[in-house]
């Protein structure tokens, strides 16, 4: 295994300033010591056990093979330095192994007991690296048993509850018979957050013709905009082809959601229902399960639900228009206002004076001019407009609108 040891270019200049120091202070003291004050400066040519091996040896040990160098030189040097002193003739100095010797000896003291402490060195840093390594996986496998440990206790929990969940489960959805159109797109908003564990839910309508899909409510900041066109290749293009629930990996970065479910009705796909993100970080074949159910059950009972919108509709729109008569648009409003209570779903509702319009004329003002999903209604004094899934800083942006739309009508917001 490769040992790695990367220092600065402080941490080495910082060392080799050290260790050159270091081998000019401990050699220039043992050459005064040992031979400018003492009487017998011959004999320190010819100690045994010289005192600069012994400081070359030191720094050696302290520094490593590379910077015992320094040692060497001041050794060779301050050694040299007191041959001279005595009068003796440099030549003999190189010629005679007498003296040249302890060259040699300082230089090998130094390559031997350096390379002890590079290999020592080395093994510390291995070792370093290695309790580095295990502390890594340590914590990994830490993070992977609280995971886990959380994972089973949710699986035993969704065991010992499956048969009280799926009662009531059934229970919830088979209640979604008797609800109008908008009633169980909030519903089933209620359900999924009830059963999944997650954090984000979106419903979106979605336009065939246009191949776009339109946020219709939501749950949670999810990433997913208000608009998007569906793109080939695309989470929601694959659910359109397969024409079923899917579940896709997980996206920490981007906007694919987890689970998606087609909204199908009469054969068409009218919409998606998302989870876009689970409250954690493991997807269970329980919580897609159950995603699938709620999902069937919402498009069982919205082919229902639309059979009887649609006799409604007979009665509580002005024949020829897509205008609500005004108790049937109030029933939208409340139920707008209980998706804001529920969800804090955010929409705008604004009011005015018609001053006498006839339904057909005012269709006919704001027919490809304003949202299929928004929703339009009067009687015989006041018109009013729901926009669903639209932020209150729009308010400006859409009073404009209205006034386009709409010449000589002052609205305001309720």
């Amino acid at each position: 295994m490769k040992v790695m040891n990367i220092k600065t270019k402080g941490e080495i200049k910082g060392r080799s300033f050290y260790c050159f120091a270091e081998s000019f202070i401990y050699t220039g003291l043992v050459y005064f010591i040992f031979f400018y004050l003492s009487p017998f400066k011959h004999g320190f040519l010819e100690l045994n056990l010289h005192p600069l091996l012994i400081v070359v040896a030191v720094i050696s040990m302290r520094y490593g093979t590379y910077l015992s160098t320094f040692g060497v030189i001041f050794a060779t040097f301050f050694y040299f330095l007191a041959y001279l002193n005595v009068e003796r003739d440099p030549i003999i100095f190189f010629a005679s192994f007498e003296y040249s010797k302890f060259i040699l000896m300082f230089f090998f003291t130094a390559l031997f007991i350096g390379k002890l402490r590079d290999s020592t060195d080395e093994k510390i840093i291995h070792m370093e690296n290695e309790i580095s390594r295990l502390k890594k996986g340590f914590t990994r496998q830490k993070r992977n048993n609280i995971k886990l440990t959380f994972t089973n206790s949710r699986l035993k929990n969704q065991i010992i509850n499956s048969k009280e969940s799926i009662l009531t489960l059934h229970h919830l959805t088979s209640s979604l018979d008797k609800m109008g159109v908008e009633e169980i797109f909030t519903k089933t908003i209620l359900n999924i957050k009830q059963f999944i564990d997650c954090d984000v839910i979106s419903i979106y309508t979605y336009n065939s013709e246009k191949n776009f899909a339109r946020l219709k409510l939501k749950v949670g900041n999810g990433r997913l905009p208000s608009f998007f066109q569906i793109e080939e290749g695309e989470a929601h293009k694959q659910v359109i082809d397969a024409r079923e629930a899917m579940a896709f990996p997980l996206d920490i970065e981007g906007d694919t959601p987890v689970y998606i479910a087609p909204v199908v009705t009469e054969g068409k796909i009218i919409g998606f229902i998302n989870v876009e993100r689970l409250s954690f970080s493991i997807q269970e074949r329980y919580t897609f399960e159950m995603f699938k159910v709620i999902s069937h059950w919402l498009n069982r009972s919205l082919v229902r639900a639309i059979k009887r919108q649609h006799s409604e509709e007979v009665e509580n729109i002005y024949e020829g228009t897509r205008i609500l008569k005004m108790d049937y648009f109030n029933k939208r409003l409340e139920e707008e206002n209980n998706r804001k209570k529920l969800f804090k779903m955010e929409f705008l509702a604004f009011e005015g004076n018609h001053r006498g319009a006839a339904p057909h004329e005012l269709h006919r003002m704001i027919e490809g001019r304003v949202r299929d999903e928004d929703v339009v209604g009067m009687d015989d004094r006041m018109v009013r407009f729901i926009f669903p899934a639209t932020e209150v800083h729009n308010k400006g942006l859409l009073l404009d609108k209205l006034g386009e739309v709409i010449e000589g009508i002052d609205f305001y917001e309720i």
